[in-house]
């Protein structure tokens, strides 16, 4: 038995419905799959078009050869914010299906609407959640019937059977960064010989725009002994930088702190990023993972007053951002954070709060998006529900809730916002001053500002 799972490529580094980010991360749900596999004596191979950059006809070509074929439309990085352009996902699981037997179909967008995704692929079954306890039983050649947390259709009906079991993270070997190019893997302000880890899986806050359905409830934590492992198996491999893809990584903050002595006694040549609530972070322990190598913390900041915040259900105050950002920068880490226009309350005024937030935090990488209604969230079924609202587009997963403010409205304060923060001369001379990875970043810059 031969199983390949696949990673799309997405055709472009920001896409122009959503304008989201498709850098080449490590896929690290399809590594830990493949590692099950493995362990079970079935053969697995990882095709990573994204990172390959391998278009849908070049990655159907790679699937001839395989008994099963898993694409994913979203690996872990984007469970929570998958894609909005469903074409390149679509395109190459078609591919797929002229090359392989049987083709299946996971990620975020079949996790939420599996009856749609399964009519729209025609996969022989949709995986809804987590792949790593799913794909085994599939690929062992389990009866559809039998298998949990599938979709699948018998008959011209389409059957849901039940949920999986969550999965437990100790129980999972590590990735299998062996079958990645890891040569590949970068981000613009880590740095090359990339990779991303986890410490927990799920969130303890409850906004209501970010989409969870995939990790299930809670939070569950991996041990700090399992991850240490995992981390030096990818140094072995050659890996140096990394980023905890974690939700809310300090919400563990007693194992946080283990592990930075565990990364202190190692001094390993490895930096690492993550991101965590500003609400979530002390003085001990921001000194402590900065004397451990975290280079970076990436923080949820979204709106720009207090009544907003409020709104989305954030459970944080200004004054707590504020708070928290003072801490973060006496520690001497910097700061990626994310705001986000469109909320079906904004209004302009609203976009020039967030800006004048953005200004007042001075973090090193704002990045600004339009928040997108997803499917499985309760800002989706705030729109539905709600006749002053509406979505965009009539898509299965529309790029934008309209009120006062149209998407081209939106576009362009959120363009106007990007070029408003980093083109003061007071930021270039910044960053002109530390050039490391400027290249990169300028890049990514420019095709996010002229994505259409």
């Amino acid at each position: 038995m031969k199983v390949l799972l696949v990673n799309p490529w997405q055709g472009r580094l920001v896409s122009g419905r959503g304008r989201v980010y498709n850098r080449a991360w490590t896929p690290l749900d399809l590594a830990t799959t493949a590692a099950v596999l493995r362990g079970r004596g079935i053969e697995a191979a990882i095709l990573d078009a994204n990172a390959l950059r391998l278009g849908p006809a070049e990655a159907g070509a790679r699937c001839a050869g395989f008994d099963r074929v898993f694409v994913t439309s979203t690996s872990l990085d984007r469970w929570q914010c998958p894609h909005l352009d469903l074409a390149p996902f679509l395109e190459t699981v078609a591919a797929a299906k002229a090359a392989a037997p049987e083709v299946y179909v996971m990620g975020s967008h079949g996790t939420v609407l599996p009856a749609e995704m399964l009519a729209l692929t025609g996969a022989r079954a949709v995986v809804r959640g987590e792949p790593e306890g799913i794909v085994p039983a599939l690929a062992a050649g389990a009866p559809l019937a039998e298998v949990l947390g599938i979709t699948w259709s018998r008959g011209g009906e389409t059957i849901h059977n039940a949920d999986a079991p969550p999965v437990r993270l100790d129980d999972l070997p590590a990735p299998a960064f062996d079958l990645l190019p890891l040569e590949r893997y970068s981000y613009e302000v880590m740095g090359g010989r990339f990779v991303l880890l986890e410490m927990s899986r799920g969130c303890a806050s409850e906004c209501n725009f970010c989409l969870l359905k995939t990790y299930g409830d809670g939070v569950r934590r991996k041990s700090v002994p399992r991850l240490a492992a995992e981390i030096e198996a990818a140094c072995a491999l050659g890996a140096r930088t990394a980023y905890f893809i974690d939700l809310e990584f300090t919400v563990l903050r007693k194992q946080v702190l283990e592990l930075c002595d565990w990364l202190i006694e190692k001094n390993l040549d490895f930096e690492w990023c993550c991101q965590t609530r500003l609400d979530l972070v002390d003085d001990e322990l921001l000194e402590r993972m900065r004397r451990a190598k975290c280079t970076l913390i990436h923080f949820g900041v979204e709106a720009g007053s207090d009544v907003a915040l409020a709104t989305l259900n954030k459970g944080i105050t200004m004054a707590a951002i504020r708070e928290g950002m003072r801490k973060v920068k006496k520690a001497g880490i910097r700061t990626a954070t994310f705001f986000m226009f469109g909320f079906p309350e904004s209004t302009e005024r609203d976009m020039d709060d967030v800006e004048a937030f953005a200004r007042e935090l001075a973090p090193d990488y704002p990045l600004f998006h339009v928040v997108a209604p997803y499917p499985g969230t309760a800002l989706h079924d705030r729109v539905k529900s709600d006749p002053a609202l509406r979505f965009s587009d009539d898509t299965l997963f529309p790029e934008a809730v309209e009120a006062a403010l149209t998407l081209a409205d939106l576009k362009r304060l959120t363009r106007r916002a990007y070029l408003r923060y980093y083109l003061r001369p007071g930021y270039l001379l910044g960053r002109l001053a530390a050039p490391a990875g400027l290249a990169a970043q300028l890049r990514l810059f420019w095709s996010f500002v002229t994505a259409r």
